[in-house]
């Protein structure tokens, strides 16, 4: 049997949501969400602390091994929650912004690889195939959205985060407008709500996408 190199590595647990609106038991839910021992939950809270650590910051002040040390401070950078230059690692957002900036696109582009290449090994079980292309931002899917555009109507499914609640969300619809120079789109979801749809620099939108499914729809006309 083929033996497979793990290039990274989630472990997301589904826990029962904490009962009480203690701002730090929900942290602490969250973070255990993805995996966090006590031990690495408190190391995160060391880094938050602090401008800047490195490996031999966690094994003076953890004393743990070299080794143990750089594998969970490598594991919180996988999962998004830490930044690293050279040796050092840093927080670069907070704990919301960093679910949704850098945890949730780097878990959805490893399920759309697995999806995407198994489904290209089994296409005969398919009546047609899939024409949707999938875009981490705004901003790369235009142009395929405006060329589309001149076709037909594009549909697209969108996912990523409300910039007002910070609430996931997903939902799909078709591109009613395309703002180039603000890098956001206005799509009329399937319930007749028109949402305004950017990056994380784009002004005066709805949601922040961190996916963007664009498949092509009716023809114009």
């Amino acid at each position: 049997m083929q033996e497979f190199e793990v290039l990274a590595e989630w472990r997301i647990c589904r826990i029962k949501p904490p009962t009480t609106g203690s701002e730090e038991e929900i942290r602490r839910w969250a973070l255990k969400s993805l995996g966090l021992n006590d031990l690495e939950y408190r190391i995160y809270d060391y880094i938050c602390s602090k401008n800047t650590i490195t490996v031999e910051d966690i094994v003076s002040k953890f004393e743990l091994e070299e080794e143990n040390a750089r594998e969970i401070l490598d594991k919180l950078y996988t999962i998004g929650l830490v930044e690293k230059i050279g040796k050092a690692y840093y927080i670069k957002y907070p704990l919301r912004e960093a679910l949704i900036k850098k945890t949730l696109p780097r878990v959805m582009e490893v399920l759309k690889t697995i999806a995407k290449i198994y489904s290209s090994r089994n296409v005969w079980f398919f009546s047609k195939s899939v024409r949707g292309k999938s875009f981490n931002s705004v901003r790369k899917a235009i142009p395929y959205i405006k060329y589309l555009k001149a076709v037909s109507v594009p549909k697209v499914r969108i996912i990523g985060s409300h910039v007002y609640s910070g609430d996931i969300v997903e939902f799909e619809g078709i591109v009613d407008d395309i703002d180039l120079e603000n890098h956001s789109i206005t799509v009329i979801s399937n319930m007749g709500e028109e949402v305004e749809v950017g990056d994380f620099d784009s002004k005066g939108i709805d949601v922040e996408a961190s996916t963007i499914i664009v498949e092509e729809g009716g023809e114009v006309g």
